[in-house]
């Protein structure tokens, strides 16, 4: 991100072409792009946060290399600090399985990189222990939500009218946590995707704080390499979630074919 000054902003892409973070992708399952990168724009630098779950996700990393991204994984062993350093050469970061909580030095550094512009996407749902599966909420209290509640199980068949969801039906949601509304005025949160059950337990929000954006997901299955090989709306929902988060000078992810 550089100085981190390159930021989001609060329009969105859509998967049926509106403009906005990323170049304009019909993401409707089976369909190819209508495109190629935006000319002049920068390959779009993910790190990935933490060890993968308990089952295979080696196609989730290649998939976004192959759809043009740069990946590297990062904080996989407790004694790794999280500096600016850390942060610096990434436009946004996904919030795996991470090895411990995070002090209050590394919440502020992790909170003033997401709103100078960074995005977020972030999974629980690893080991049905909230003291490990939790750890991501140390980041994510800034951004004023947080995995929360019991375990719970889908699919996620509910959506609301946002840009993360267009065109969703149905996704994998084996064993993850409800996410909760933590208030305060700091952020914009948007409950985005739901359970069936009576009411709706929300298990999926969008969020902006300052010019970043964030996708918070309670569960870890979206990842997993048995998804993306039977169900086209995971990687439908990648795309959509990255061409959100993703600050609006980079590329987009343009799905390999």
């Amino acid at each position: 991100m550089g100085q981190w000054t390159s930021g989001g902003s609060s329009s969105v892409a859509t998967g049926g072409g509106s403009a906005g973070n990323g170049p304009i992708l019909d993401v409707d399952a089976g369909s190819t792009p209508n495109g190629d990168a935006t000319p002049g724009c920068a390959r779009l630098n993910i790190g990935i946060l933490g060890n993968p779950g308990s089952n295979g996700s080696s196609n989730f990393e290649q998939w976004l290399t192959k759809a043009g991204t740069s990946v590297q994984r990062i904080q996989t062993t407790p004694d790794e600090p999280l500096t600016h350093a850390t942060l610096e050469p990434f436009d946004a970061v996904v919030l795996d399985f991470l090895p411990r909580n995070y002090s209050a030095d590394e919440v502020a550094i992790f909170a003033a990189w997401v709103s100078a512009g960074g995005g977020v996407a972030a999974m629980s749902g690893y080991h049905d222990d909230t003291t490990v599966d939790w750890r991501a909420n140390s980041l994510l209290a800034p951004l004023g939500v947080a995995f929360s509640g019991d375990r719970s199980w889908g699919p996620a068949t509910s959506f609301a009218t946002h840009p993360i969801t267009n065109g969703l039906s149905s996704v994998t949601f084996t064993g993850g946590y409800p996410v909760s509304d933590l208030g305060g005025a700091s952020s914009t949160r948007t409950p985005i995707a739901f359970l069936p059950s009576t009411p709706p337990k929300p298990v999926g929000f969008a969020v902006q704080m300052g010019s970043g954006h964030a996708f918070v997901w309670g569960d870890e299955w979206i990842e997993f390499d048995s998804e993306w090989a039977a169900l086209p709306q995971i990687p439908q929902l990648w795309v959509q979630v990255f061409a959100w988060i993703a600050p609006t000078t980079t590329c987009g992810l343009i799905p390999p074919k």
